[in-house]
């Protein structure tokens, strides 16, 4: 299993990788301010969100196993469906790819801080990890493959443009398999477990509105950002989550569960936020043929 999600996660990092024409640097010089806010708002602002979420009287109660998954997911950013999803409201995606190339360079130092920072009597099996451990592996399975996608378009242009459909395809059907090969796994163990924790559901889907707020709010009036943004910060990364807990806790079933139900509620809740803006971008398009 471990094995699986790390070659999922490597996949989809050189993929992303590989859309990127080269590791400049302009968004950090064109729009410093929004990479800063975006940056602080899905690795620090959500984290603490939820914390303050499972802190609140909807979140006492909670399974030790969604409240972790909860976290978890709040603390890895750069979620691989990003630009894809972005793909289907913005007509140039390369803001979202850009972001989440800068989300997963930010969680090599961010997710090891709140693995660190977070022992709580919920999750202190996966908590009170080293966070250099955790370091190492975002490392890794991260940075490592997004500096190999780089670098293959750079140095190895027509390669690239053959093969990336093809690598991005084998990424995104490597990450549904392993969500689906978990959740087959996990399901028949904690259904109860699941309709007995409506709550967490419902926390899940709180979350991932606020997140899609949050992201409207740094946006500024430009209509692709208000339509990216949002995606960025409310889409996290479940192969992260999953890499940590698969190394850390390997037996927990019901967690991984947890991980791959916040992943569905995410889809549940991001589905209205894009038909909204889906419609509001063919109403502009209406009022800009008249």
């Amino acid at each position: 299993m471990s094995l699986l999600i790390s070659l999922a996660l490597f996949f989809i990092m050189m993929s992303l990788g590989l859309n990127l024409p080269s590791l400049q640097f302009g968004l950090l010089k064109r729009r410093p301010w929004l990479l800063v806010r975006v940056l602080l708002a899905t690795c620090m602002v959500l984290p603490i969100v939820a914390l303050l979420l499972l802190h609140s009287p909807l979140g006492q109660g909670l399974s030790a196993a969604v409240s972790t998954a909860v976290m978890l997911m709040a603390i890895c950013p750069s979620a691989p469906m990003i630009a894809l999803k972005s793909t289907k409201l913005a007509a140039n995606p390369e803001l979202a790819t850009r972001l989440q190339f800068w989300s997963a360079c930010a969680a090599i130092l961010s997710v090891p801080l709140w693995v660190g920072q977070l022992p709580t009597e919920a999750s202190e099996t996966i908590w009170s990890i080293p966070a250099q451990e955790v370091a190492y592996q975002v490392f890794t399975v991260q940075l490592i493959p997004l500096l190999v996608g780089v670098s293959l378009r750079r140095w190895c242009a027509e390669w690239s443009e053959r093969w990336n459909p093809v690598i991005q395809k084998a990424s995104k059907i490597l990450l549904l398999v392993l969500l689906a090969l978990i959740l087959i796994v996990a399901l028949p163990q904690v259904a109860p477990m699941l309709i007995g924790n409506l709550r967490g559901a419902l926390l899940m889907f709180i979350l991932t509105w606020i997140a899609l707020g949050l992201g409207f709010a740094v946006a500024g009036d430009d209509g692709v950002e208000r339509s990216t943004l949002p995606l960025v910060l409310s889409m996290r990364n479940p192969g992260l989550a999953l890499l940590i807990v698969q190394r850390m806790a390997p037996n927990a079933v019901d967690l991984k569960a947890a991980v791959v139900g916040y992943v569905v509620v995410t889809a549940v809740g991001t589905a209205p936020f894009m038909q909204w803006r889906k419609a509001n971008a063919s109403q502009a398009q209406i009022t800009g043929d008249v």
